[in-house]
């Protein structure tokens, strides 16, 4: 989260995430899906806040969709922390939305975690302890508290039980491509728990997931991070623009590529950014946005 002031707002940017790696662990009886993945922030795309305060009560503007201010998670994530603490500063939002939905990028996780943050460093704040902040981000959503983080962790639990850690990802461009499809989270792990319980599967490195092997398929990352993601296995033959979308970043030369979250997107490592800026153009002419970042 970075924050400026301007003469009216505070305003405050809500990166994205990718997972690197994603594999569910299995079925709990609660409902909820236990994981073991690796979140790598993205900063290059993020939503925007910009908050005024005001005498009370929390009102959010966006241009892109007309949701009511209490079905968003900024509005329970300002709600559960007045609730917990007493806290309740009069707010108005007007959020500027660039990662997109159903993406499998946390947007609406990170502008939530992005609220929750502002609320426990306000001057008038009486402040919550980490641990317990992170349990009331834990009930906004399952990838609430890494947004409060500051860099790369693995992540077990429903994505609570946070380990801060490195990813070397120096040298490389990474190329985030967004396609134009949404995809249904509860959908997702319905469909995987269905294909867990009627098929004997072999587990399958994200590559075998597309039509086609090619020639490029080496580490991106110095640390030895394996790109893998279980949703793969269910999305791509659903969703065959993900999988064509993926198979053309390994075909045009990435190093590396896999679906974030539940998807739609895919995050991919070129080892020149060059190469990642003619991929990019490509796409653009195709109508599919991507975003670049490189590691130094």
């Amino acid at each position: 989260m970075k924050l400026f002031m301007n003469n009216t707002a505070t305003i405050l940017t809500a990166p994205a995430k990718v997972n690197l790696y994603l594999k569910i662990v299995g079925k709990r009886e609660d409902g909820y899906h236990e994981l073991d993945t690796l979140f790598l922030p993205f900063p290059a795309l993020a939503d925007t806040l910009a908050i005024t305060e005001k005498a009370e009560g929390c009102t959010i503007h966006c241009d892109d969709f007309d949701l009511p201010a209490e079905d968003n998670l900024i509005y329970k994530a300002w709600d559960k922390y007045a609730k917990a603490t007493g806290f309740r500063p009069g707010l108005h939002i007007e959020l500027t939305k660039r990662t997109p939905t159903g993406a499998g990028l946390g947007g609406g996780s990170s502008d939530a975690a992005t609220m929750l943050r502002f609320l426990n460093s306000h001057p008038q704040s009486p402040g919550m302890a980490h641990d317990e902040l992170n349990k009331l981000a834990t009930g906004l959503g399952a990838d609430v508290p890494f947004f409060l983080l500051d860099g790369p962790a693995w992540a077990k639990g429903i994505g609570e039980v946070l380990t801060p850690c490195e990813v070397d990802l120096s040298g490389l461009t990474a190329l985030l491509v967004c396609p134009d499809v949404h995809v249904n989270t509860a959908w997702a792990y319905k469909a995987w728990s269905t294909v867990v319980r009627t098929e004997n599967l072999q587990k399958k490195d994200s590559f075998y997931l597309t039509t086609s092997h090619c020639s490029n398929n080496k580490a991106s990352s110095k640390t030895r991070v394996t790109l893998f993601n279980d949703f793969e296995q269910v999305v791509l033959p659903e969703f065959s623009v993900i999988r064509e979308t993926k198979e053309y970043l390994l075909k045009s030369g990435a190093c590396g590529a896999v679906m974030s979250g539940s998807g739609a997107s895919i995050i991919s490592f070129f080892r020149t950014k060059n190469l990642a800026e003619q991929v990019s153009s490509e796409l653009k002419a195709h109508n599919v946005d991507s975003v670049i970042h490189t590691f130094y």
